[in-house]
């Protein structure tokens, strides 16, 4: 289950300890930013983190399964 707005640690990522958070943005752009960091990573984000972006929740579900992520999340969504 994807969780939006809580911060979980990948266990299968490109990189070690590599982080994933989700953020709603669609009351500015419609859509989710997904943002995605890992120690000594150097995105222009808080934590060095890159991010990417998608127009919809059905877009975030394709997004997520092409990932082929396994997520532990660090807290309970709500």
């Amino acid at each position: 289950m994807i969780q939006v707005g809580v911060v979980g640690s990948v266990l299968n990522g490109r990189h070690p300890d590599m982080k994933v958070e989700v953020i709603d943005d669609t009351n500015v752009t419609g859509g989710f930013l997904i943002f995605q960091w890992w120690p000594d990573s150097g995105g222009p984000n808080s934590h060095g983190a890159f991010d990417d972006w998608v127009e919809s929740r059905e877009a975030l579900e394709r997004y997520w399964q092409e990932s082929g992520w396994l997520v532990r999340w660090d807290a309970p969504e709500g």
